[in-house]
């Protein structure tokens, strides 16, 4: 149950944050790397809609790994997704965002900046890191409040 819900919502938060990429792009605001902020609000909500979600289904009965492990299969599926959405977008004529991203030096002045190279590193790492933290974090509120044994009188 928590592998499907995490897979509903982790595709409805690659659209979301393929559609804020669209979006930037559209408004020529793509070069602006601290608007990359939002990529972690609209992953914070997806993260936290799909664990809250998992436990309506559980009867507010949510384990914490389990919690924990929805929020991270959510990350790990949109990260997944959109990153390979950049990739396609990289190869089909984006050269200029790998041009950006090397120009920030994000990866020091030895490492190649190819598409793969950037995908991994900026999207992958940063993506399922901070949706990591999030289902971490979020965990810390959704977690049951009782710590008895299960079946303990």
């Amino acid at each position: 149950m928590m592998e499907k819900i995490g897979l509903k919502y982790g595709l409805l938060t690659a659209i979301g944050l393929i559609v804020y990429f669209l979006l930037m792009r559209v408004l020529g605001l793509v070069h602006i790397i601290e608007l990359r902020f939002f990529n972690g609000v609209i992953m914070a909500v997806g993260v936290v809609l799909a664990i809250k979600a998992y436990k309506n289904q559980v009867a507010n009965k949510i384990g914490y790994f389990k919690g924990l492990g929805t929020g991270i299969v959510t990350a790990v599926v949109s990260t997944t997704i959109f990153s390979v959405f950049m990739v396609s977008y990289v190869k089909i004529g984006g050269t200029a965002l790998i041009e950006m991203l090397s120009a920030e030096q994000y990866f020091g002045e030895r490492i190649v900046a190819t598409p793969g190279v950037v995908i991994f590193t900026v999207l992958m790492l940063e993506g399922v890191i901070s949706g990591f933290m999030i289902a971490f974090i979020a965990m810390q509120y959704f977690k049951q409040r009782e710590h008895k044994v299960p079946g303990a009188p």
